[in-house]
């Protein structure tokens, strides 16, 4: 029996798989240096995108570990202005900004639509995701296919986070169907590969950057650079 037989559910990451995180937050960091130029004078924007991007990845261990959001979000503020040299009073006013804005951006993945709106025609399809509800159904909504899937489980609702098993085996339940019927892609190899692999599912890395398997013992069944390239595989 080929995958096309076999499968009868796709599921997705949402970040920098079906939404463009990283062009996202510099859109976002913009409109704060725009609302804030005082404090952002004389500093070079990369600078700027590359001292939130540092900030971002030091506590993104931290979330995945089961630390709350808003402690998370909190402490990313306060890494960012401090890589800058600026005052760590700012952050709650950097915290808000950020949330009030981050839902307003819309920057799909290339493709990330039709992807799945021909996809949803063949298999029942859901969203896994580690973050927080009131950006990630925004981002789902801005892309345009909220509605074509029959299951978004967010970490921060369940309680549960990628790379534990038990995540993906709850979606699989939920979606009436057996874990190695189910494909999951997504772009990290830590959490989205890791985790599905270990669950029973089949999984799609979403390498665009080319990087290397870093654990050979367990490797994805499809690497893809273009979400483009799920269509030849699965249709």
């Amino acid at each position: 029996m080929n995958i096309k037989e076999e499968l009868k559910a796709v599921l997705f990451d949402i970040d920098d798989t079906l939404f463009d995180r990283k062009n996202a937050v510099k859109k976002v960091i913009r409109r704060i240096i725009k609302k804030l130029p005082d404090l952002f004078s004389g500093i070079p924007q990369e600078k700027i995108f590359r001292a939130f991007h540092e900030a971002d990845q030091m506590i993104l261990e931290d979330f995945n570990k089961g630390e709350s959001g808003d402690v998370v979000r909190d402490k990313r503020s306060r890494r960012f202005l401090k890589t800058l040299g600026l005052d760590e009073d700012f952050s709650d006013r950097i915290t808000t900004m950020y949330i009030s804005a981050y839902p307003d951006v819309s920057t799909p993945v290339q493709e990330a639509k039709e992807v799945v709106e021909r996809l949803a025609e063949k298999y029942s399809l859901g969203v896994i995701s580690n973050a927080f509800p009131d950006v990630q159904y925004h981002k789902l909504e801005g892309i345009g296919v909220r509605n074509l899937f029959q299951l978004i489980l967010l970490s921060e609702e369940v309680g549960i986070r990628k790379p534990q098993g038990a995540i993906f085996q709850k979606a699989a339940e939920l979606l009436n169907v057996q874990p190695y019927e189910c494909l999951f892609v997504g772009d990290s190899y830590d959490t989205d590969i890791v985790g599905a692999k270990k669950a029973g599912m089949k999984a799609c890395w979403f390498n665009s950057d080319g990087k290397k398997v870093p654990d050979e013992d367990i490797k994805p069944d499809f690497e893809i650079t273009a979400l483009s390239e799920l269509l030849s595989i699965l249709l």
